[in-house]
């Protein structure tokens, strides 16, 4: 029996299965959903499975989804991550004062001073820091250290800023 066919034949009984390991009401039709998804994109895989053991496997994702900080349950449900959105919203969600908003630099502003007030390295490192939104994938894209990485995006931010407010100043 393929594994989404399974899913389809014992809905319920795993369904239930996975309030038991939550304990939590509110979370059982994500974690369920989530476990699902994950399951039927590896359904080739899966279909090997005898179908005695896929009620085990099952449980055994609906666990490891539930307990582990790295689970793809985790990322999506729980711990709230920014990387996804783009980092001008970010910047306007912390600011509350409206008149600041009003200033905050343009990403043409920002590529025009990458250009002419840094070097070659700097400006083509935050440039990918902007296109791939966190510090883990520029150190992961280009194999640089992700201390180094983090340290020069600071200090690029913090010249990008001293640079802005001296503009708006005058």
């Amino acid at each position: 029996m393929t594994f989404y066919k399974w899913i389809e034949n014992n809905h319920t009984e795993m369904l239930a299965i996975t309030g038991t390991i939550c304990g939590d009401p509110k979370s059982v039709g994500d974690l369920y959903g989530c476990v699902v998804e994950q399951l039927l994109n590896k359904q080739d895989k899966l279909d090997k499975i005898p179908d005695k053991q896929k009620k085990y496997y099952f449980i055994n994702v609906v666990k490891t989804n539930w307990f582990s900080k790295t689970s793809p349950y985790h990322y999506q449900y729980r711990k709230p991550t920014q990387h996804h959105r783009p980092i001008i919203e970010n910047i306007i969600e912390q600011i509350e004062d409206e008149e600041y908003v009003e200033s905050i630099p343009t990403m043409e502003w920002v590529k025009n001073t990458l250009e002419k007030d840094f070097d070659w390295y700097s400006r083509d490192l935050f440039l990918l820091y902007v296109e791939l939104k966190t510090l883990t994938n520029v150190s992961k894209q280009t194999s640089i250290p992700l201390n180094s990485v983090g340290r020069h995006i600071k200090q690029i931010k913090t010249k990008l800023k001293e640079l802005w407010h001296r503009e708006q100043q005058n």
